[in-house]
């Protein structure tokens, strides 16, 4: 799979994991059924607040999606619920090594705070891969410890809890919720049977109340959609159209199934475009060289000054906004793609001045408005 394609498919599964579960009542019924019995015993996941915060570096964000939770423990002691996606397909033996690096990164943060300890993090990692999870979860089984069995207590130790979906009966993703909707599609977005899955979805979607199902039809079907490499986009809308749903569910269905197509079809438009844009770019160039011009070099100089200028002004607007912010949600990330380098350039002067993610949303969103 293309890099690039690779990345979008990491971008999509994560937009939806964090969709669904930023959202504490979501988040508190995934770590009631799935955390460890004794874990979920002694917290009290009343108190369960999303931080609003990730601590997903550059290092780690090729590995995991994450969600933070600080949740207080039922005798009073304070307790950090990490929920981790790992979005790559296959198991990986590094994650726990991937995990130390994050449970400091907290522990820097909380340091950071002029706390008198600090708090226990219990990493929960949900894997969707299409194997089974089979790697060792202690970081002893990465340390090369042959014949230096007295120095194993000078290498850190901790566990994660592993949710494996794939491990997981389809029985217990039987309920009409919208956890248990997401988990499923999440579980088959791989599979050639993904549109059974969807009709499977749609059928249990009758539970909901009209409001839900709508929420639950615009966040699982557009993720389903743009991540099931298996789906047939046009054979899932003969499908929706010959069985007999209730009216208000296929009337949302097709509504969002075209929508998409079109997305679809828009976005293959413009990169279209832009391929042939540059292999004529590319074209002209040799032809200039062969006829002894001059003008593709300059033309093809000048474009690179001036994309090398708007690449540098971007990691510098993200760095600055990283640094104050600690990350960068994925619509302030949509907003800044939108910005030439001069926009760039006065959005870093500008994060020294805001107070919060969302001082940087009405800055981004009052440039961007068109004037009348």
């Amino acid at each position: 799979m293309p890099q690039n394609r690779q990345a979008n498919n990491h971008q999509a599964h994560d937009a939806f994991f964090k969709q669904v579960f930023s959202q504490p009542a979501h988040a508190r019924e995934l770590i009631q059924r799935y955390a460890p019995a004794d874990v979920v015993a002694v917290l009290d996941l009343d108190t369960l607040e999303n931080m609003g915060a990730s601590f997903v570096d550059d290092a780690l964000k090729q590995h995991f999606a994450d969600l933070t939770y600080r949740v207080w423990a039922k005798n009073g002691g304070e307790t950090y619920v990490c929920l981790l996606f790992e979005h790559k397909s296959y198991p990986d033996k590094w994650v726990s090594l991937q995990l130390l690096r994050y449970i400091l990164l907290v522990w820097e943060f909380v340091y950071k705070q002029d706390r008198n300890k600090l708090p226990v993090v219990f990493p929960l990692v949900v894997y969707h891969g299409k194997r089974k999870w089979r790697v060792r979860r202690d970081l002893h089984a990465l340390v090369d410890l042959r014949g230096l069995q007295a120095l194993a207590r000078y290498v850190p130790t901790f566990d994660y809890h592993l949710f494996d979906l794939n491990a997981l009966d389809d029985a217990h993703l039987s309920g009409a919720g919208l956890v248990d909707i997401a988990l499923g599609a999440m579980k088959h977005i791989f599979d050639d049977r993904i549109l059974e899955v969807i009709e499977q979805i749609l059928v249990r979607l009758k539970g909901m109340s009209s409001e839900q199902r709508h929420e639950a039809l615009q966040i699982v079907l557009t993720y389903i959609m743009r991540s099931a490499e298996q789906l047939d986009k046009n054979q899932f809308v003969r499908l929706v159209k010959d069985r007999k749903y209730d009216t208000t569910i296929r009337e949302d269905v097709m509504t969002l199934a075209q929508q998409l197509i079109l997305e679809g079809k828009q976005m293959g438009l413009t990169e279209g475009k832009q391929m042939g844009l540059t292999e004529g770019k590319q074209m002209g160039l040799t032809e200039g060289k062969q006829m002894g011009l001059t003008e593709g070099k300059q033309i093809g100089l000048t474009e690179g000054k001036k994309m090398g200028l708007l690449i540098g002004r971007m990691e510098v607007a993200l760095r600055l906004f990283r640094r104050k912010f600690t990350y960068v949600p994925d619509d302030v990330a949509r907003l800044l793609n939108s910005l030439d380098a001069d926009q760039l350039a006065d959005f870093g002067e500008a994060i020294l001045d805001f107070a919060s993610i969302d001082d940087a949303r009405t800055w981004l969103a009052t440039l961007l408005t068109p004037k009348q």
